[in-house]
């Protein structure tokens, strides 16, 4: 994966590989390819999104102060 690939060209490659998938004359080897491509950008996406919600905070206030706490559901 390329360290500067963004999150959202990332999902555009997964959501491409997909209509691929659904296509109905893919053969049975590029298939399964583009199913291991798919898989892998999957596991990228989500190990991205998953750093980027770490890194996620929120300003509160609270008696007139303001600091950082993490994202709640």
């Amino acid at each position: 994966m390329e360290k500067d690939k963004k999150f959202i060209d990332m999902m555009t490659e997964l959501e491409k590989i997909v209509g691929d998938l659904e296509k109905d004359d893919l053969d049975i080897e590029d298939g399964l390819v583009k199913f291991e491509q798919g898989l892998k950008l999957f596991r990228q996406c989500q190990e991205k999104l998953n750093k980027i919600e770490a890194k996620t905070k929120v300003l509160k206030e609270e008696n007139g102060e303001f600091f950082l706490t993490d994202l709640e559901d």
